[in-house]
């Protein structure tokens, strides 16, 4: 997947991460992923916390980090990938 290709899948995942979070979500590229983190809000509700689950699934890697200034959750979608034959 090229950085074009992958750009729809970067927007939507944001977006939804920015609606769920309401934060504005950081987007960064390496190497081979462009990475979106999000700060966490203290309270989450369960509908809240559902649909931040949800959303980091349809990334290719996800996580959480705890830091002293608070929780942030991430997601990777990778730039490229094998074809499949």
């Amino acid at each position: 997947m090229s950085m074009s290709a992958a750009l729809p899948h970067v927007v939507a995942l944001a977006s939804l991460l920015s609606a769920a979070t309401n934060s504005e979500p950081r987007i960064t590229e390496t190497a081979d992923a462009i990475r979106i983190e999000a700060n966490l809000p203290a309270d989450l509700s369960a509908v809240t916390r559902s649909a931040i689950l949800r959303t980091l699934g349809t990334a290719d890697r996800y996580g959480h980090d705890r830091t002293e200034n608070g929780d942030v959750v991430w997601a990777e979608i990778y730039l490229y990938r094998e074809e499949k034959r």
